[in-house]
């Protein structure tokens, strides 16, 4: 083999180090995927991922509510549980069809910065008191956070329609629990936007 001039003999080194750094970048995988929700989408996303968390946080407090550790039964408790468990995967199933027709992945998992502390929250209560704070919390800013949307969104449009009916909704079961906790609590007063969860907390 005939020698290649010292210039060309690196010229081609380089070509060849080169070449096989991008194949093994493009075999890597190393580009992270886009994120499948971009623009009023995301916060369609949000919305989806809270109300599955809502779900998940449901049934969490109704199991514990079963097992006795906080104490005895509440009857009345348990059926709102079941009743706001309900509303809420009617809710999911809401936001996902927005997310289907625009041809978007469904939100079906809790794809939240904060999932985990208010699990942990939850698996922390030692009293009614305390298992019904951290869920009226929660619905709290479930209904800020769908307010919020019906005033951001472009519309009108199926977003902006559900985020108007299903806050409401959200702010009754706000309400309903506040009354467990300490008596009538009226329901407009779960319907502001300074407890609304940012985009940014979805991690899809």
């Amino acid at each position: 083999m005939s020698a290649l001039p010292p210039s060309r003999r690196s010229f081609v080194r380089c070509a060849a180090v080169l070449g096989a750094g991008l194949a093994l970048d493009a075999c890597s995988g190393s580009h992270p995927a886009p994120p499948p929700y971009t623009g009023e989408l995301r916060t369609v996303a949000l919305a989806a991922a809270l109300e599955n968390q809502a779900v998940n946080a449901y049934r969490s407090v109704q199991a514990a509510l079963r097992s006795g550790r906080l104490g005895p039964a509440v009857p009345a408790l348990d059926a709102f549980v079941r009743t706001a468990m309900d509303h809420h995967a009617q809710h999911a199933v809401t936001w996902n069809a927005i997310l289907r027709d625009a041809r978007r992945p469904a939100v079906t998992g809790t794809p939240l910065a904060g999932h985990a502390r208010l699990m942990d929250a939850i698996g922390a209560a030692t009293s009614v008191a305390g298992i019904v704070a951290v869920v009226q919390r929660l619905e709290n800013q479930a209904a800020q956070t769908h307010l919020a949307a019906a005033g951001s969104l472009a519309g009108p449009g199926p977003s902006v329609l559900a985020a108007a009916t299903i806050a409401p909704v959200e702010a009754m079961h706000a309400a309903a629990l506040g009354y467990v906790l300490s008596g009538r609590s009226a329901v407009g007063g779960f319907l502001g936007t300074a407890a609304a969860v940012p985009v940014t907390e979805l991690t899809a």
